[in-house]
């Protein structure tokens, strides 16, 4: 093979500028005109690098984002006419193919400015992300006849400035502990210009030129934002950056405004800075103060007195004439009958119709239906989406819905949507859309942070945070934002879609500060709807035993119950609330045990696997004794979910737990005798062991955090669990002690989840968030990856189970097409083997984990339908 030359490599490279302004380059400078001159062709270069030159793309996704209107014959040939101009004018090795349906642009041909940030942003170089980011991704560009790009295009464009803005900010709070106030300084300068209505980005500024000592410089910062909002949104900041700014003219060069050091940890703690981007605020140690407070004169005299009383006459005749009064479920009427989910119906604020997502556990579309019935219309034409929590415009013009891990606005007739909120894979996903009473705003929930978001561009606007929140609904009188706290999964598509757990009600000011607990977390609290006057909160909850009740419970003006909660006298999975009507969705469920055969060869199907368990229940998580004589999972047969065993060979269900809070992920210890599990308490789940046949119940790890899904090691003196206070996880191992007490664990593992001890007890296996899998030492040494899926080609693995081979690993997952199924891996390799396929064209969904006994697998499966209903709402 003759040695390649560097020079005619570098002078081959071609420069793809996408941000800014639109070049595309040649090593020695020369522009590539011709394709600069074909919108729709540079479109779908620019699509085809994206995020970085290498990442496969299918054809059936460019066809449906370019040629929407065409079919697919002539779409196809329109892509292959496309793909001819661009090796033409780049050269034919630039575009490459894989198979007849995957595309892609050889990165060793073409290098991009967009895929420098990106990768600077995964590898956190916040520096050489700033000097790529040149400006707007793919500016001016129009391409006809192409909505799905422009759709693509613009949600790109809102996260990449977010991402970028928000490593500018880690930049200046790493710089700032580092003592490099005016460099911190200029990071946070470049965070406004690429999100100048980023409100935190200019709070940080502000505090900044106070810190150095340029007090004129902080004080134009605010002006030139307070202008700029006046003068294209007529809107003023947040009241926490006006009591900044106050602070800063009420006392110049007043030690209280001056940067504090903590000799403790060297950190700078800021007074008066607002909130922080998550990752900012964690890093840097940045507090803010509270509000200044005024004080107002005291009444004096007769006067005061007189004044006084006539106003608690009035507040009394208040109270008597506001108070809430009963309602009752009237007259109720289906509005959906088919098979498979219709869910979250949000009625029209008139009344008149009814949105609601259809489809299945991993595939949603938003529907809309006229309350008198007829024939519903898809929201949008992104038949390929995933589109749940629909919301009403306070106008009945729009609907508010998430997709795509982002907020968008729809026309209620169906129309092109446009984005609110961006969002991002994990914790940085839109989890909740709410909106405004005067429709001016919404109220979305990112990274656990409760934030309001103008719909005329302004900054958003920092409200509070909150653990797993979601599901948010504003008070129609503007003071309030209701909010469920935990178990956010149930609410994602996938095999943990409606999952149960304890969650709560929290109470969100909405002009901002701490939440008020309405309820604890020790039930389920969900689907939060206001009355139409505000007056009552209504919720779903099991708090009397039985799921998914509907209850209310008046909210006095301080925020707290004013009053008991009462039952309705309905059972939904989801509520939504107009003037005189309620509509609701009416759930069925239930989940069971079945096995398969591990075949040798070829891979099977549903039709090869039997029933274990029957009845109305659901078992969520399953598991195999060491000597392969038990199965123990988690059922809900008696009302809340107990821990059972029962014996493979066939014979009665034993429950070994009854405890009235939630209790899942049961394991028996590899001797039989001992059993751990995890148990529901405050919102939080805790590990538990007791010893069979006597004894009490110990807690393994008696401290606050969350800590589910244990699993003994062969010897039976070690605990490896899994931590879920963020998407990514965590996991860790504790082992027990001499006295047989349980230390403090051993070690922690981020970005880590379902950990699972090899035969041999010398290493874990761990599923990765992305659907890799890696492994580690027990005494917590190196990662080491073993599978790495290739983005829209390989599996996603989400819960594993080791063979008695070291070397073989058997996974559930799903593929590109959120086809359930379970594969095997051989961990020297990192080749997947697809065993078992679990689609079932019957609906039925394979749950969120697996074991085996060598021989069979077992599993479950998840049949679940649901359908819409209304009701009248009966004042007395």
């Amino acid at each position: 093979m003759a040695p390649v030359n560097p020079d005619a490599m570098i002078y081959r490279m071609i420069q793809f500028q996408l941000l800014g302004e639109t070049r595309l380059q040649v090593a020695d400078g020369t522009d590539v005109d011709a394709l600069l001159r074909q919108p729709k062709r540079l479109a779908l270069l620019g699509y085809l690098v994206s995020p970085m030159p290498g990442t496969w793309h299918r054809r059936d996704t460019l066809l449906a984002l370019f040629w929407p209107d065409l079919d697919t014959a002539h779409a196809r040939t329109s892509l292959r006419n496309s793909l001819y101009v661009l090796r033409q004018a780049l050269g034919d090795d630039v575009v490459r193919t894989r198979g007849d349906e995957e595309i892609s642009v050889d990165p060793a041909r073409m290098k991009t400015d967009l895929g420098a940030v990106w990768a600077a942003l995964r590898e956190g170089r916040a520096e050489d992300a700033l000097a790529n980011y040149h400006g707007e991704l793919l500016p001016a560009l129009f391409a006809s006849d192409s909505e799905g790009f422009h759709r693509w295009l613009d949600t790109e464009r809102a996260r990449l400035k977010v991402e970028v803005s928000r490593a500018a900010l880690v930049l200046a709070a790493a710089l700032e502990r580092e003592g490099r106030l005016a460099d911190a300084l200029n990071a946070a300068q470049r965070a406004i210009e690429i999100q100048p209505d980023d409100e935190t980005a200019v709070r940080r500024a502000i505090t900044l030129h106070d810190a150095i000592g340029d007090r004129a410089g902080a004080l134009g910062v605010f002006e030139s934002y307070r202008s700029r909002l006046a003068t294209e949104f007529d809107a003023e900041p947040a009241p926490e950056t006006l009591a900044l700014a106050n602070r800063l003219r009420a006392s110049p060069g007043s030690p209280a405004s001056r940067p504090k050091s903590s000799a403790a940890n060297g950190n700078r703690v800021i007074s008066g800075f607002g909130p922080l981007p998550v990752g900012v605020e964690r890093e840097s140690g940045i507090t803010a103060s509270p509000p200044v407070a005024h004080t107002k004169s005291r009444f004096r005299g007769i006067g005061g007195v007189v004044i006084l009383g006539l106003a608690l006459v009035l507040l009394i005749a208040w109270a008597i004439s506001g108070s809430a009064r009963p309602i009752s479920i009237g007259r109720s009427v289906p509005l959906t009958s088919e098979e498979g989910l219709q869910i979250e119906p949000t009625i029209s604020p008139n009344g008149r119709l009814v949105a609601y997502a259809k489809g299945n556990a991993t595939r949603m579309r938003v529907f809309v239906q006229k309350i008198a019935g007829g024939t519903p219309w898809a929201l949008t034409g992104d038949s390929g989406s995933l589109e749940i929590q629909p919301r009403w415009s306070p106008d009945n013009d729009e609907l508010l819905f998430l997709s795509r891990n982002s907020a968008f606005v729809s026309p209620a007739l169906g129309g092109q949507p446009r984005l609110i909120a961006a969002g991002t894979e994990g914790n940085g996903n839109v989890r909740s859309a709410s909106w405004s009473p005067n429709g001016d705003s919404v109220a979305v929930v990112r990274n656990d942070s409760l934030t309001v978001q103008p719909l005329d561009g302004g900054g958003s606007r920092y409200v509070g945070r909150g653990s797993q929140i979601h599901s948010c609904a504003w008070s129609p009188d503007g003071r309030w934002i209701a909010c469920v706290s935990g178990n956010w999964i149930a609410y994602t598509p996938g095999t943990l879609f409606g999952n149960r757990a304890p969650s709560g009600l929290l109470l969100y000011p909405a002009t901002g500060g701490s939440p008020i607990e309405l309820t604890d977390r020790e039930k389920e609290y969900m689907s939060p709807a206001w009355s139409p006057d505000g007056k009552l909160l209504w919720f779903l909850s099991n708090r009397d035993g039985v799921s998914g009740e509907v209850y209310n419970v008046p909210i006095g003006r301080d925020g707290h119950p004013g009053g008991s909660f009462s039952r309705v006298g309905l059972n939904a999975e989801s509520i939504s609330l107009s003037t005189n009507r309620i509509a609701y969705s009416v759930p069925v469920r239930k989940a069971n045990i079945w096995t398969v055969p591990i075949p040798a060869v070829a891979p099977v199907t549903l039709a090869a696997a039997t029933r274990l368990t029957s009845g109305n229940q659901v078992i969520e998580l399953v598991n195999v004794s060491r000597d392969r004589k038990w199965l123990v999972y988690d059922s809900n047969l008696r009302g809340n979910s107990d821990i059972y065993r029962m014996p493979i060979a066939g014979g009665a269900a034993e429950r070994l737990t009854d405890d009235p809070r939630e209790e899942f992920a049961g394991t028996l210890s590899p001797d039989n005798r001992e059993l751990a599990w995890q148990l529901w308490s405050n919102g939080e789940r805790h590990l538990f062991v007791k010893t069979l046949g006597g004894g009490p119940a110990r807690e393994v790890v008696p401290v606050p955090g969350d800590q589910g899904v244990p699993h003994w090691s062969p010897t039976g003196s070690s605990l490896a669990a899994w931590s879920h206070t963020t998407e990514e996880g965590a996991v860790f191992v504790v082992h027990r002690n001499a006295r047989g007490g349980w230390e403090r664990p051993a070690w922690r593992l981020e970005g880590a989840q379902l950990p699972v001890w090899s035969p041999d007890g010398e290493t874990i296996a761990f599923v990765k968030f992305s659907g890799g899998i890696e492994t580690i030492p027990v005494d917590s040494g190196a990662r080491r990856v073993v599978y790495s899926p290739r983005p829209d080609r390989d599996p996603l693995a989400t819960f594993l189970a080791w063979s008695s081979d070291p070397d073989i690993l058997w996974f559930l997952g799903h593929d590109r097409d959120k086809r359930g199924g379970i594969w095997e891996l051989s961990v020297s390799t990192g080749r997947p083997r697809l065993l078992i396929r679990l689609d079932d064209p019957s609906g039925r969904l394979n749950g969120a984990s697996f074991t085996t006994d060598g021989t069979r697998f077992f599993f479950t499966l998840d049949e679940r339908s649901s359908n819409v209903r209304w009701a009248e709402l009966v004042n007395h």
